[in-house]
């Protein structure tokens, strides 16, 4: 499976009340640094900037609003197709899925537009599984149309046909209903009708394929969820059974339901299979459902001014009563200094934040440290030595909120040739060859020699753990692992077990060998990677060069995709909180592609993919992954990072964060439910 997705690729890009917005960055040309001796700099500690007044009381001027400060519009509000975070923040005020999270655990779902959790019926040959939904009565969308089944696989069919897997979320209910002949999963839905894959993203291709086959692929996705409005079922046929499924229905904008009358009126698709492939893989800013919503939530979307506000209103006829908090202003500010500002000054509930280094400025405004396992609040007192100023009176921080992003090292098994960035392009200590990572003790000595705990120290701040897997703590499989630890000799001793030689029949450990390290211009954490992991191999070896080199990020990125980089680091946030979203982009597609992964080795990763998430026990299912990992770690395919703690700043007269589901970690990493909100 190949696709990509909107990659998280600032570390700690946080916001006061957990609100994620995706981050863009500019390009230039790649050029070879002549070797240099590598150093670590360690980011410079930040400035903390004294409140220009007293802090206000902690009363909210209004009680009735909420206004927050980010920067970065969302892509799209289109749900079938949009695949950021700053959209979905948005979205998942506005519109409702079948199920949705019950509490913080981000495993455990509860009915919302769905009556109940149905039952699965086994298939007659056990191994597919069928779910019938029997959908609320009286609901009603936002401009007054009832709520009725074929509204809900109607949603389900508009996303699984017009979404490109390379830029929209199609495959995550793909893949749940459908698998190719070989028996794995599909992705996109053009693989319905060339199951090669030679029409993904080839819109203009695809609608030049026969009527036939076009309409024949719409029909499978329509006999795959089905309907009846007089009985209000809706039944989804599978003819396998999906691990995550539940977690897949609760995550996200995919799983939303649309009012199928209301889309055909706007311009959009409406339903029909001869029609289908007109709308596929449409540019998100040219949709036409881009800028307007119609759901069944607690708020509807006032109005839309880009680069300026987004407003929602709170729906005076929602089912559970209307909203304490009847008006949400969403501003863009870019400058933190200005939104602290607002913070400070009483006229901003939420601020984002750009980096960890705005977290002093914050804790200024701080008078309570709550404990995010009970909930229990203790007034805050500074680090001794921290300089920091009288505790203020307006917030209240939790630490070590969980994180849905890590950032792995991934090493290239076979540099394209033309690449900038191995020097000499042979194993003459000015250089390295192509295929210098496909050494696996090689890649073994790169783990050993990564000092992740200065890492966490330097970028995290001591909030962090290293990861033990490439999936997040908690998740079946994960605890227990291997990791490779950092250890000098260790590391030495892999690079002496390395047959790699070069035409003098000498080794690494005898030459040396000079590469660069590619990462994203600004991003000081990937910076920090590659500095501690340059310093440590140049204590291993003296010859050993390994210089870090800021690319401007269009440039970065089409080194990743031309396969140019030898060593990069590689971020991931989830889209569902299950490793088989973990597992895939990072041994199936996106950066197992960017890195050469060879295919028997992906092969063997394929079947316990499979196996994992086609087994829907949970410890059953710990049990194969147990068995991926170890096989990842056998063959060292990427250097773990490690899952940093988010922060949270709430201030004193704002409730029910904690209490809801809002603390959830999969809308944490989002934004906000502002239904569950309520001021003083």
């Amino acid at each position: 499976m190949f696709r990509t997705k909107k990659i998280w690729l600032m570390v700690s890009m946080l916001a006061v009340l957990s609100m994620v917005v995706s981050a863009c960055a500019p390009a230039a040309t790649a050029t070879t640094v002549p070797p240099t001796k590598p150093a670590v700099v360690v980011p410079p500690t930040a400035v903390v900037v004294p409140p220009t007044a007293a802090p206000v009381a902690p009363k909210s001027k209004d009680p009735t609003s909420f206004t927050e400060l980010t920067f970065g519009d969302p892509e799209t509000l289109d749900p079938a197709v949009d695949y950021e975070t700053a959209g979905s923040a948005i979205l998942l005020n506005i519109m409702e899925g079948l199920v949705t999270f019950d509490g913080a655990d981000p495993l455990k779902v509860k009915p919302e537009l769905a009556k109940a959790i149905p039952d699965p019926v086994a298939s007659a040959d056990g191994k597919g599984v069928s779910y019938t939904w029997q959908i609320l009565d009286g609901v009603k969308f936002h401009n007054g149309d009832p709520l009725m089944a074929h509204d809900v696989a109607f949603s389900f069919w508009r996303t699984m046909l017009v979404g490109d897997n390379a830029v929209s979320p199609a495959f995550l209910v793909l893949e749940a209903f459908f698998l190719d002949k070989a028996g794995n999963p599909i992705d996109d839905p053009t693989q319905l009708v060339d199951e090669s894959g030679a029409l993904i993203s080839a819109p203009d291709n695809l609608k030049k394929a026969k009527p036939a086959d076009l309409e024949a692929a719409c029909k499978k996705v329509q006999d795959a969820v089905t309907f009846d409005d007089a009985k209000g079922t809706v039944t989804m046929n599978m003819d396998h059974k999906w691990g995550p499924l539940m977690v897949t229905l609760a995550g996200g904008a995919w799983a939303f339901v649309s009012d199928q009358a209301w889309v055909k009126a706007q311009g959009d698709w409406d339903g029909d299979c001869k029609t289908w492939q007109n709308f596929y893989s449409i540019p998100s800013e040219s949709g036409v459902l881009r800028d307007k919503t119609n759901g069944t939530g607690p708020y509807m979307l006032d109005h839309w001014t880009p680069n300026e506000e987004l407003v929602l209103t709170a729906n005076p006829n929602y089912r559970k009563g209307p909203a304490k908090i009847s008006r949400v202003t969403i501003k863009i500010v870019n400058e933190f200094g200005t939104r602290f500002a607002a913070l400070q000054a009483g006229d901003a509930d939420a601020i984002a934040r750009g980096s960890g280094a705005d977290n002093p400025q914050m804790d200024t405004l701080v008078k309570d440290d709550c404990d995010l396992a009970t909930g229990k609040c203790v007034p805050y007192v500074p680090p001794a030595g921290s300089g920091s100023l009288v505790p203020g009176s307006l917030l209240r921080r939790y630490l070590h909120v969980p994180s849905v992003v890590i950032t792995h090292i991934s090493m290239n098994y076979k540099v394209a040739d033309t690449s900038p960035f191995i020097g000499s392009g042979a194993l003459d200590g000015a250089g390295v060859p192509p295929d210098f990572f496909s050494d696996v003790n090689i890649r073994k000595a790169f783990s050993y020699c990564f000092d992740i705990d200065t890492y966490i120290k330097d970028v995290e701040l001591g909030e962090g753990t290293p990861a033990l897997a490439l999936t997040l703590p908690g998740q079946p499989g994960y605890d227990g692992s291997t990791r490779y630890e950092f250890d000098l000799d260790k590391c030495k001793a892999a690079f002496e077990a390395s047959t790699l030689k070069n035409a003098d029949g000498k080794g690494v450990m005898d030459v040396g060998f000079y590469l660069q390290f590619g990462y994203n211009t600004g991003n000081t954490a990937r910076a920090t990677i590659a500095q501690i992991l340059a310093a440590s191999l140049s204590k291993v070896n003296s010859n050993f060069l390994m210089v870090p080199v800021p690319l401007p990020w269009p440039t970065f990125l089409r080194a990743q995709r031309d396969k140019s980089l030898t060593i990069s680091t590689a971020g991931w946030q989830e889209d569902i909180h299950d490793p088989h979203n973990w597992y895939v982009p990072y041994l199936l597609g996106t950066y197992a592609s960017r890195a050469n992964v060879p295919a028997d080795l992906k092969t063997q990763f394929q079947t316990l993919i499979n196996q994992g998430v086609f087994e829907t026990d949970q410890a059953k299912r710990a049990v194969v992954y147990k068995q991926l990992n170890q096989l990842v770690f056998d063959n060292a395919v990427f250097i773990y990072g490690a899952p940093g703690d988010n922060r949270r700043y709430e201030p004193l007269y704002l409730h029910g964060w904690y209490e809801g589901k809002n603390r959830n970690t999969m809308i944490n990493g989002q934004g906000l439910y502002f239904y569950e909100l309520s001021k003083d």
